[in-house]
């Protein structure tokens, strides 16, 4: 098995962090990787997401698990492994802590986790946490826009 992981406190409620999480065709914002999704029907455990990436073509998701402004698990099958991504908030004080896990698991992780780019994911999942709270934030200003104010 292979994980990589990264948590960030985000200055916001866990509901605000959540809409981004919830609403699949919001993932393109937070996670770069992507360039749509869509769920066919509601968010539940067993729903089917479809996803579009940057590099890598269309991959199906499926829901494993699911509490609501908690935590969301989405995997994806290979043969003989999975590719997970935990995402769990956490109450901190009058913040959050905003988790998010990538894992390859199964009998050939071996083999997938190469494949797949274990340095990539490091990379990626160190991403996810500081876009978010670019994102929801108040007064957070999107990395963009910090950047084009420069010039």
């Amino acid at each position: 098995m292979f994980e990589a992981a990264h948590s960030e406190r985000i200055q916001a409620p866990a509901a605000a962090v959540w809409e981004l999480w919830a609403d699949p065709g919001r993932w393109p914002d937070w996670d770069h990787r992507i360039t749509s999704a869509e769920l066919g029907g509601e968010l539940r455990v067993g729903a089917e997401l479809r996803v579009k990436l940057r590099r890598g073509g269309r991959v199906r998701y499926e829901v494993i698990e699911l509490e609501p402004e908690r935590l969301l698990i989405t995997e994806v099958r290979f043969p003989g492994a999975r590719l997970g991504h935990e995402q769990r908030l956490e109450p901190a004080g009058d913040a959050v802590a905003s988790a998010h896990r990538l894992y390859v698991s199964g009998p050939l992780s071996g083999f997938w986790a190469p494949m797949l780019g274990r340095k990539r994911m490091r990379e990626n999942v160190s991403r996810f946490g500081p876009r978010e709270r670019e994102l929801v934030e108040p007064g957070a200003r999107p990395k963009q826009e910090r950047n084009a104010r420069r010039r």
